[in-house]
């Protein structure tokens, strides 16, 4: 009993302490719990396509503009800020932090 009590609290802290919904490979935008990067000059982000019925629908306490905790890692590219009809351009991680809570350019996909 001990022994479970103690896998609890483990498990417990741990949630608590959890970043972003991938983990930390990426950079991950504290606001939204979404991992977001740099790929082949355009800025991404996680998103929530199919996940975001079990995000949204199991739990109405969140917030839809945050990124579950989903074993599907879907993701799009971003609008740049100041111009939604624009991809959000980029040559590395770093460039696309301010653009990473944008709304999704292209479609969420996996």
């Amino acid at each position: 009993m001990e022994m479970f009590r103690l896998t609890v609290v483990v498990c417990s802290l741990m949630a608590a302490v959890h970043g972003c919904s991938w983990g930390s490979s990426e950079p991950c935008n504290a606001e939204t719990n979404c991992n977001y990067g740099c790929y082949k000059g355009y800025c991404w982000a996680q998103c929530n396509g199919a996940c975001s019925l079990a995000h949204v629908v199991g739990d109405k306490s969140k917030n839809y503009r945050t990124c579950a905790e989903c074993a599907l890692k879907e993701w799009c590219y971003l609008t740049k800020t100041g111009d939604k009809s624009q991809y959000s351009r980029c040559s590395s991680d770093l460039e696309c932090s301010w653009d990473s809570g944008n709304d999704c350019y292209s479609s969420c996909t996996v």
